[in-house]
């Protein structure tokens, strides 16, 4: 059975006056959002039938029918794209059906095979593409975006139809808010508590007829109460100030859109002596190879491409990593700025940072004594403060590590991170939380300061004696009102923490069995995943390797260590 053979069986089952209604049903006149689409005037069961009697179709006769100028052939060529699918081919029905996305080119088409082929093909993959399709100035490319989601929706993950929903809420076309509104209502269906909340939030804008649509379900008198708010502009109940996972969840997808190329995709090393020691399949994150030696490099791109092109004076605080990173993006973007440092900033971090011709201050002995100097400086000034870690910008670019992850590693069962302000473990969480329900995250944390997990413990933030500590990167206090306290609680499934000793032993253990050089805060979540040590037998496991920044005099002591 060939491409030709199937058009040959439709054209004799078309029917004139049909096809032309189906032309001003479908908008194909000029100016119109199908123009210039012929039908041959057959229902859709028939063309349902057709398909179902030609399953074995061979993939490249699908994609000839999908060339063809009858809408009709295109509808069957992509119900047979569907089934193909289903029954195993899905790579290459996946690449197919994007290459030939410009004959997918209405509401019918995308609806009928996109959340079939799209969704389920980005389930557990990085879902960028879709966050990418919603900028698109292609209609049907939007559409794809938000109605591929209902896959998602099937399976109880919402987030990504929710931060779809919000990107497109500023679309300029019904048929965009009419998808929108469709698939909150799914939403609504799975749990609609969610809805509501999402509904609720003053930070929501959406359309009326996206509203109309996501409400359908409602009460009348609940129906009515929002019509009448929408219309005059106000929520219908004030929410807290807090972000939503899916908010912050839609930065972190729009800094993997924004940041490609930008950052170098590190590498993910599988580690024979870790898994020997644990009984489990163990990965390295390699962050260390990212530019300027960390992790911190994503947040800092991403915050300050967010300023636009002449921000107010920079000013920034850190107690090595992220100066690092930001006074490397600020020379890159032609800008200037200050990095406020603790007294007790690592010299080699210092020396580094004078290399790249950026103002430096110096201030307290530890990284919130910097950021609280740092902060009142700049609202002195009229400057943008840049947080470490307390800035949904700078969250969404370290939690690009896990939109990485995704593409990686096929699955996950847990991830190990160094926490210090808990921007890295956020922005990671958010993202393998929303794809990999089950994953549990793990919080690493030297004993000498574990200002986070205390905190975590109590439900605010606490303070804690100032020690030193060979996780330097990880040091230090947190701002009172941190977004990362909220999203720990909620996100951090279990917390250890590390002694020196320890920290000590998994950098060596690194080096000795590896090759690679790695700093303290990287050595804390090395010596925190040892300490599971048997409970993670059979279990896939990455460890993100947050730094390499350490003084060659400084490694060279933690090895002399070793007896």
């Amino acid at each position: 059975m060939t491409a030709r053979d199937v058009q040959a069986l439709l054209e004799g089952r078309g029917d004139p006056v049909r096809a032309a209604h189906s032309q001003g049903f479908f908008k194909t006149g000029p100016g119109e959002y199908g123009e210039g689409d012929v039908f041959r005037g057959i229902t859709v069961p028939e063309l349902r039938k057709v398909a179902r009697c030609w399953k074995k179709v061979p993939l490249e006769e699908m994609t000839l029918l999908l060339q063809s100028p009858y809408h009709e052939d295109r509808f069957v060529a992509l119900c047979l794209l569907v089934h193909s699918f289903q029954h195993g081919n899905e790579d290459a029905v996946y690449h197919a059906y994007l290459e030939h996305l410009p004959f997918i080119n209405n509401w019918d088409l995308v609806d009928t095979s996109c959340h079939k082929i799209v969704g389920p093909y980005l389930f557990k993959r990085p879902r960028t593409l879709l966050y990418l399709f919603a900028r698109s100035k292609n209609l049907w490319e939007r559409r794809i975006a938000i109605v591929s989601t209902y896959y998602f929706i099937k399976r109880d993950q919402l987030n990504d139809t929710l931060a779809l929903a919000d990107l497109l809420s500023g679309d300029p076309e019904d048929l965009i808010h009419k998808a929108s509104g469709w698939m909150l209502r799914e939403v609504g269906k799975r749990d609609e508590s969610v809805l509501v909340e999402f509904l609720n939030n003053p930070t929501v804008h959406l359309p009326r007829t996206a509203l109309r649509y996501a409400i359908e379900r409602f009460p009348a008198p609940v129906r009515k109460e929002y019509l009448q708010n929408h219309a005059a502009g106000v929520p219908v109940q004030s929410m807290t100030q807090q972000t939503p996972h899916w908010r912050a969840y839609r930065y972190v997808m729009d800094a993997a859109v924004e940041l490609k190329g930008g950052v170098i995709q590190t590498p993910v090393l599988q580690s024979d002596a870790l898994a020997r020691s644990s009984g489990a399949d163990v990965y390295l994150k390699l962050e260390n190879e990212q530019h300027t030696g960390s992790f911190k490099y994503r947040g800092a791109l991403n915050k300050l491409l967010s300023l636009g092109v002449s921000p107010p004076p920079v000013i920034g605080a850190s107690t090595g990593n992220h100066g690092l990173a930001m006074s490397m993006v600020l020379r890159e973007l032609e800008l200037g700025g200050t990095i406020f440092l603790p007294s007790t900033t690592a010299k080699h971090k210092v020396n580094s940072l004078r290399n790249h011709d950026i103002n430096l201050a110096f201030h307290g002995k530890d990284g919130i004594e910097a950021e609280q100097k740092a902060r009142h400086t700049a609202e002195r000034e009229g400057g943008t403060f840049i947080s470490p870690y307390n800035d949904l910008q700078i969250i969404a670019g370290q939690g690009t590590v896990a939109v990485e992850l995704l593409e990686q590693i096929e699955s996950l069962d847990y991830l190990f991170a160094s926490v210090g302000g808990g921007g890295l473990i956020s922005g990671t969480a958010l993202v393998l939380k929303t794809h990999l329900p089950t994953i549990m995250i793990v919080g690493c944390s030297p004993e000498r300061s574990n200002v986070m997990q205390k905190s975590v413990e109590a439900g605010v933030i606490v303070e804690q004696p100032l020690q030193p500590t060979l996780s330097d990167g990880t040091a230090g206090g947190i701002e009172a009102d941190s977004l990362t306290l909220p999203l720990c609680v909620e996100l951090v499934d279990d917390w250890v923490s590390a002694t020196e000793e320890e920290i000590a032993s998994a950098m060596r253990v690194i080096y000795r069995e590896h090759g690679i050089k790695i700093e303290g805060a990287a050595g804390v979540t090395v010596a925190c995943f040892l300490k599971y040590g048997k409970c993670l037998t059979g279990k896939r496991v990455v460890l993100i390797i947050c730094g390499g920044n350490i003084s060659d005099e400084h490694f060279d002591a933690v090895l002399s260590q070793d007896s």
